[in-house]
């Protein structure tokens, strides 16, 4: 008699969105206890969902996710108006339509859980490299940086910089998409640690308002798109698109997706790519450095090319019309909570937690 009373006031489709619901919730609160159960369906459960989904929602090249939000206002009046036609028709009807409204956030939840909360809780990227355990201090901190300006150095031979000095490159997105795609999947082969398939970027068209939060891009687990911030300087949105990309493969802890964004950028047949790659995490090993040991720091940069010094200095110029913005402290609150409910205590200041992972490749594999 319940489960008729029940069916009376809620219709089926709900009822099975509320079920799938109450699934993913055990699902998340087994992988919040069991790195091994994350590591199963990170790989086994939730690795072709990703893809499938990316896949379909390739095929357009504008980003759904954008367009469902600017569009949101109109479906808010929508609902707004089917509600009060609704509660004009009795309780039963009012009844229903208000179990249809709780589907959509409950439908959230459940696209979290089946593509993304894994990579929160799986083994960790350090240890799944077999990286060494490396204290890391100035003298590391010092080695690395040395080791990067060379690499900087060398390919901002072969960079083009314009008349602002900022780099840049005349690859369309889709190109730098099917590069970096095409590194992903060298890496894949050579490390074992991430899964491939192809890809698009998807560029914002609000990008600019968007750059005073002080995102540079943003994965959609709800409908499989890396979208990326196209108002920044190139060399931060090609890294940022490989960011994205980690994001699209599971790899869900940002410092581990800046590391693996890193990673792949360096090891792209471009130049222009690996150079990103570099400069962008470059900069976070030298600030680390810089707070450790000011005169270390000094003797890293003495030696930097006067390029990619300009290049630093252009970003700098580009980003103080954004610096200091209410949208950004909205922003980084929020993205700051959401980080620590889903297991990363630092929030975000975890990504800047990339320079202990270069550090420790640095030792483990280049040195």
């Amino acid at each position: 008699k319940l489960f008729c009373k029940i069916k009376e006031y809620t219709s089926f489709p709900a009822l099975v969105v509320f079920s799938l619901t109450i699934v993913s919730g055990i699902i998340l609160i087994i992988e919040t206890f069991s790195v091994s159960f994350s590591d199963f369906v990170n790989t086994v459960l939730t690795r072709p969902t990703r893809a499938v989904m990316s896949w379909i929602s390739g095929w357009l090249p504008l980003s759904l996710a954008e367009i469902l939000i600017i569009t949101a206002p109109i479906w808010f009046s929508v609902l707004i108006f089917i509600g009060v036609k609704k509660s004009k028709k009795g309780l039963k009807a009012t009844l229903r339509y208000i179990s249809f409204l709780i589907c959509i956030p409950c439908f959230i939840f459940i696209s979290f859980v089946w593509t993304y909360s894994s990579g929160y809780y799986n083994t960790t990227l350090d240890k799944r490299l077999d990286f060494e355990n490396v204290e890391i201090g100035k003298h590391e901190l010092y080695e690395t940086s040395l080791w990067m300006r060379d690499n900087l150095n060398k390919l901002s031979e072969s960079v083009d910089y314009g008349s602002d000095n900022a780099s840049y490159t005349e690859l369309s997105y889709d190109e730098l998409s099917k590069i970096i795609c095409a590194s992903y999947s060298n890496v894949s082969k050579k490390y074992g640690v991430i899964h491939t398939f192809p890809s698009r970027i998807k560029p914002i068209m609000l990008s600019e308002p968007m750059t005073y939060t002080h995102i540079s891009g943003i994965y959609s687990f709800m409908t499989g798109e890396a979208n990326l911030n196209v108002n920044y300087p190139d060399f931060i949105t090609t890294s940022s698109l490989a960011h994205e990309f980690a994001h699209q493969r599971g790899i869900a802890r940002e410092e581990e997706a800046n590391f693996i964004s890193f990673l792949v950028c360096t090891e792209s047949d471009s130049d222009f790519v690996k150079y990103s790659g570099y400069l962008d995490v470059f900069l976070d090993v030298i600030n680390d450095l810089y707070e450790l040991d000011k005169e270390l720091y000094k003797d890293v940069i003495s030696e930097l090319n006067e390029k990619v010094k300009g290049d630093i200095v252009s970003y700098s110029n580009f980003f103080e019309k954004y610096s200091d913005s209410k949208a950004s402290d909205i922003a980084g609150s929020m993205n700051d909570k959401y980080l620590q409910m889903n297991g990363q205590e630092n929030g975000v200041k975890s990504y800047g937690m990339v320079t202990d992972l270069c550090v420790r490749y640095y030792y483990s594999v280049i040195k």
